[in-house]
């Protein structure tokens, strides 16, 4: 079995439209690892860096579990998997839940540019 990175590697080809989406998509979620050091100031270092770890293993189990869907529907969409593997009113709570993760996305970073960027524009823009 293909590991996730490899499973990508495989599935998108550079410069494609599937492999710019991965790659947005990857890049989203890379800001959670701004989360890290605010885990290890509320938790301490050893309890910060074992949820850490425990997240990370989290991670590439349920990549893993998306690799074997993907193998065996043979499909690469959630969507699609769902569809597949569960019929088609699993296929359209999918997409509902898509939409809201999306939308819960859009959300957190319009709240994170509204709380930070004045004091951003107070850095540029003051005289001290």
């Amino acid at each position: 079995m293909l590991s996730p990175v490899r499973y990508t590697q495989r599935k998108f080809r550079p410069g494609g439209t599937n492999g710019s989406i991965f790659s947005l998509i990857a890049a989203t979620l890379g800001a959670g690892t701004l989360c890290f050091p605010y885990a290890i100031m509320v938790n301490g270092i050893g309890l910060g860096i074992i949820l850490i770890i425990f997240g990370a293993l989290i991670s590439y189990y349920t990549g893993m579990l998306l690799v074997k869907a993907a193998n065996s529907s043979g499909k690469n969409r959630f969507e699609d998997m769902a569809d597949k593997l569960y019929g088609r009113r699993c296929k359209q709570v999918t997409n509902v839940l898509n939409l809201l993760c999306l939308c819960g996305f859009i959300m957190s970073y319009i709240v994170y540019v509204k709380s930070m960027l004045p004091n951003i524009l107070l850095l540029f823009w003051t005289e001290e």
